[in-house]
């Protein structure tokens, strides 16, 4: 049986006649200038390439080669949907037609018996797009160099050998298509895989480059690092706000003044007109609970803590307020007091230009801080909002330098820690102008100190009442989600990524102390993340890769890596072609969408 398949010679007749057929189809649908399928105004295409057709029963085909199987054989089509395998497969056959183009252009062909040993063999090409290279991997069975095994829809179920009657009798129920038709859909799988093999030879992998990339992947260390914030400094370290003539002397500094002028020409395109007031919103009813409330009054007490150590009431209502003019940095839009709630009214009515509540002012909303804009003051609050960036800085990372000598001195991180919070002090919640009209009734839910429920369903009369938790009164270091905390990195590689929120060149000395370190030594200064906080890190392990354990896995890695630059190398090329025709590459969107329900998907239980 398979001599007859390959046998062209007891063949001649049905040949000449397949010839014939395909002049004729030739002559009736290609352009013969062109020698490629044109689309025709009443043909449907599921895309077209500069003109040249794709067929839905050709995107069909390769939807079907590419649907993962079962440890069964059946097909998964649900999976296949969810792995978006229909747009995958258009999108490889609109890379195929490219590729044959450029086949075609350098004179590549493909041969009778390239195609009979293909289809005996059962190894069929696939056409995955050269971005997508991972799901080689992912199909089931995978797809090794673009071809997947389908051998077992073509054999003899008892001698396991090829046999052309099963192959004639399974292709329709594989693809979809004809044996004429799979034959020249195969056809253009293997030119354009031609085309691929020719991007992917020049590519050469190094023993020198294959050893520094092995050293620098199998190279690991693992860090314990301290994150300190400086918003978690700031916040305990600076109760007191610095006076005016302490920010006017900083400002005088050369450095300093370049900022302050830079910064306040940008604030002065958009200056705060006099009285108009701004309020931050901190959402509780009145009826519920002293949780709720003490929840609110933190918020509202970070809120105030961080506008009087210099941040700008906009950008603090901006981060914290729950009022829907927290875009407008909490700005009313208006100097008038009328049509405000009693409370709110009566406390915006006392503020001069430039004041601020000092207490947390309460209505039938929650908790308001509440102030009026000065467009005299803007000079002085720029500077004091600079002059506070500048000393939270300066005091961040005198914290972290504490903690590192800690460290270094024999501490662990957790008793560094724990000894650096201890001078920090708790901030009392601020003090509230309570609204007197409101209606404090709790509702059963809110009601926290109520007895106990469950004692008096059970009819349990001396059982006692739960004790009601206690509820904070304070802002606590120890609590707080800014503190600072020792934790544990991922393995790092070598040539990889460190810890987060790392510039180009501080997360390059902290991989050079990562592997040139000892176990347990600490990096002899803290190390400055991008958002103005600090790292203090302590190498905990590590293990260095060596040239002996290279040489032991060197096949399979440089065969790895080889196969990693040549996939880079053809998607830099794929990138290019279709960069170039992306104007004449267009898809039957309306066709693709019929992907979304189950037309053309086939059926679950295909099997050989």
């Amino acid at each position: 049986m398979l001599d007859m398949f390959r046998n062209k010679g007891l063949q001649s007749a049905v040949y000449v006649v397949l010839i014939v057929a395909t002049v004729v189809v030739f002559v009736i649908q290609f352009n013969p200038s062109a020698g490629k399928q044109s689309a025709k105004l009443t043909q449907s295409c599921a895309a077209t390439v500069r003109g040249t057709c794709i067929e839905p029963k050709d995107h069909k085909a390769e939807f079907m080669l590419l649907v993962p199987f079962d440890e069964h054989g059946a097909r998964l089509m649900g999976r296949a949907k969810q792995m978006h395998i229909p747009q995958i497969a258009l999108d490889g056959l609109i890379e195929r037609q490219l590729l044959i183009d450029e086949a075609h252009r350098i004179g590549l062909t493909v041969s009778d018996d390239e195609i009979n040993d293909a289809i005996i063999s059962g190894f069929l090409r696939v056409s995955i797009p050269a971005d997508k290279p991972e799901l080689e991997n992912v199909l089931q069975p995978p797809a090794i160099d673009g071809k997947r095994y389908f051998g077992f829809w073509f054999r003899d179920p008892k001698t396991k050998d090829f046999d052309q009657k099963v192959y004639a009798r399974n292709v329709k129920n594989l693809v979809g298509e004809s044996e004429v038709e799979f034959r020249q859909f195969e056809t253009d799988e293997i030119l354009a895989a031609k085309m691929r093999d020719i991007v992917r030879a020049p590519v050469r992998v190094s023993e020198q480059e294959a050893l520094e990339s092995y050293l620098n992947e199998k190279s690991l260390a693992v860090l314990t690092y301290v994150e300190v914030r400086p918003q978690f400094v700031a916040r305990y370290s600076n109760p007191q706000p610095a006076s005016d003539a302490l920010i006017e002397e900083w400002a005088k500094k050369p450095e300093d003044a370049a900022l302050v002028a830079s910064t306040l020409e940008a604030r002065k395109k958009d200056p705060p007109k006099d009285g108009n007031i701004r309020h931050i919103l901190v959402k509780v009813a009145p009826s519920d609970g002293p949780k709720e409330h003490a929840k609110a009054l933190a918020k509202i007490t970070e809120a105030y803590s961080r506008i009087q150590r210099g941040e700008p009431f906009a950008e603090v209502a901006r981060a914290l307020s729950e009022d829907s003019s927290k875009n407008k940095g909490g700005s009313l839009e208006t100097d008038k007091t009328d049509g405000f709630v009693p409370a709110f009214k009566a406390a915006a009515a006392k503020l001069g230009n430039g004041d601020m509540t000092q207490t947390a002012i309460e209505s039938q909303f929650g908790y308001h801080l509440i102030m009026r804009d000065d467009s005299s003051r803007l000079a002085k609050d720029v500077a004091r909002e600079l002059y506070y960036k500048a000393m939270n800085h300066d005091a961040a990372r005198a914290f972290a330098e504490r903690i590192q000598a800690a460290i270094k001195a024999g501490k662990s991180p957790d008793d560094a820690i724990h000894a650096e919070m201890a001078s920090l002090k708790p901030i009392p919640f601020i003090k509230v102008t309570p609204d007197t009209t409101l209606d404090r009734k709790p509702t059963a839910s809110a009601d926290a100190g109520a007895p106990d429920a469950t004692a008096a369903s059970t009819g349990d009369a001396g059982a006692k009442p739960t004790k009601p938790e206690p509820v904070e009164t304070q802002l606590d270091p120890n609590k707080d989600d800014d503190r600072p905390q020792a934790l544990t990195s991922n393995s790092v590689r070598r040539g990889g990524d460190t810890l987060p929120k790392l510039g180009a060149a501080d997360a390059a000395n902290v991989l050079q102390f990562a592997f040139t370190a000892k176990d347990g030594e600490v990096m002899n200064q803290p190390v400055q993340m991008s958002d103005g906080g600090y790292y203090v890190v302590e190498l905990k392990s590590h293990k260095l890769a060596t040239p002996e354990e290279f040489q032991k896995d060197r096949g399979p890695y440089m065969d790895q890596m080889l196969h990693a630059r040549q996939n880079e190398a053809l998607a830099l090329y794929m990138k290019r072609l279709l960069d170039a025709a992306r104007p004449d590459i267009h898809k039957d969107e309306a066709y693709m969408a019929s992907w979304t329900s189950d037309a053309g998907a086939g059926s679950d239980e295909d099997e050989p």
